[in-house]
């Protein structure tokens, strides 16, 4: 088993999944981060996240254990699904590098990368190709390690979304599946169990909905329904598949009524809530914590997956 991290500015969040016949949720926890900890551009303040980030290991009663940790924003990673004309494994490896430049806004020397063929036929290869900064998967390596982690896979957080997404839903139409976290927005287009399209976008109009008047609500919900607009309309422009049927979002603002309300007054089609336990089960001991959470938790659940043999 692995346990999947989410750290976003505010926050650090862990899930432990186990297979056993089915999935179980069998450890969830959420730590506190200092404003200032944590930006869009990595660690800011290494002692303290490292003092937050000792305090996983004892929470789930393991002692070093393996984790997989998520990369996000679009400065930092970025996901492309890319069609080629077909070829096997050794090309893809040898021509991957030379070819990258033309995908990702960045150089090869930088980046760390790895792809997965989701579709192929005589003619062509439909592949997934995540790349991310080598300094931000090192900073991060580095200091699970200090803690007592042993980092074994670098994660993207729309990944991680998709693998919870894929986990739980078999939706035979075109579906997206948005993740509004603190300063990104995970978005992924999928039908069936195969991803379309996967982007992640800056999130500048953030408010902490607990503390928040309704008029600051309302004009946080315009802008992600803006956001979920632009997303879906680029789409379109790139493929042939173009009837959203089902719109899921996830994230802190969706724990609130009137954010889902304002945001369902702002789209044509209808809005739900992301049910990371559709399909997998919740250790009796979390399940009225996660009855609380089950909004912040699909990141670091889908993370966890990793450790199984599902995904």
């Amino acid at each position: 088993m692995i346990i999947g991290l989410e750290i976003e500015p505010s926050f650090v969040k862990a899930a432990l999944v186990r297979k056993k016949g089915g999935y179980e949720l069998i450890g969830w926890e959420i730590f506190e981060l200092p404003e200032g900890v944590v930006k869009n551009t990595g660690i800011a303040d290494t002692d303290t996240l490292l003092r937050t980030l000792i305090k996983i290991p004892p929470k789930f009663n393991i002692k070093n254990p393996e984790v997989a940790f998520c990369i996000t924003g679009p400065t930092n990673c970025a996901i492309r699904i890319i069609e080629v004309p077909y070829i096997n494994n050794n090309e893809i490896d040898l021509n991957l590098p030379t070819e990258l430049d033309k995908y990702v806004p960045f150089s090869i020397k930088e980046i760390y990368y790895d792809y997965h063929i989701i579709a192929k036929d005589k003619n062509s290869s439909k592949i997934v190709v995540a790349v991310a900064l080598k300094e931000i998967v090192n900073d991060y390596a580095n200091i699970l390690e200090k803690a007592g982690m042993m980092p074994k896979i670098a994660d993207l957080s729309s990944l991680a979304l998709y693998n919870v997404y894929e986990m739980n839903y078999s939706e035979n139409g075109l579906s997206i599946i948005m993740n509004i976290g603190e300063h990104v927005i995970n978005s992924v287009i999928a039908k069936g169990y195969e991803p379309l399209y996967i982007r992640e976008s800056i999130n500048s109009s953030h408010v902490p909905i607990d503390n928040s008047t309704e008029d600051e609500i309302r004009n946080y919900a315009d802008e992600v329904a803006a956001e979920i607009y632009r997303q879906i309309e680029y789409f379109k422009t790139i493929s042939s598949e173009s009837n959203i049927e089902e719109v899921y979002v996830t994230g802190s603002p969706t724990s609130s009524t009137q954010f889902i309300q304002f945001l369902q007054e702002r789209l044509d089609v209808a809005i739900k809530l992301f049910n990371p336990f559709k399909k997998i089960k919740i250790a009796k001991e979390l399940s009225t914590k996660m009855q609380n959470f089950a909004s912040l938790s699909a990141i670091s659940i889908g993370a966890s997956l990793r450790g199984t043999e599902r995904i």
